[in-house]
């Protein structure tokens, strides 16, 4: 019998394969995230703390550095922000071509058992004609 791959088995490899390099760039699309949850939690931390020690006379260079300081904080908190929204459509976008090339590679697989099968049964059905049959009389 010959091992031969039919073309749905490959397009199952095929598949599975995509579906690995997919679930990778999945993983690393939500540690990306997570890191940056951390991070946005930490700058409205510090954005908060700046605000609770504002108190009492000061001098203006010490307003203008508060400032700065503040403005800085706040282009950081948004550029993350930005860049949070940008991994979370991705990683939606990833998850759903993932679920799609599940199904896919499920049906590819279904198909190449089928086809197997029909095979196997072909193959059953040549061996039977090509062996001779006993007859007792």
């Amino acid at each position: 019998m010959k091992n031969k791959k039919n073309v749905f088995d490959l397009l199952s490899l095929k598949k599975k394969i995509s579906l690995n390099m997919k679930h990778k760039i999945s993983d690393e699309l939500s540690l990306e995230a997570k890191k940056n949850t951390v991070l946005m939690g930490q700058i409205k931390e510090l954005q908060a703390n700046r605000h609770k020690e504002n108190s009492g006379t000061q001098s203006a260079y010490f307003l203008k550095s508060e400032t700065w300081y503040s403005q800085k904080l706040a282009e950081e908190l948004q550029k993350t922000e930005t860049k949070q929204k940008f991994i979370e459509r991705e990683l939606k976008e990833i998850q759903q071509k993932i679920a799609i090339d599940h199904q896919n590679a499920s049906k590819a697989k279904l198909k190449a058992k089928e086809i197997r099968k029909k095979e196997a049964i072909i193959d059953d059905n040549r061996r039977d004609l090509l062996t001779p049959k006993i007859n007792k009389n």
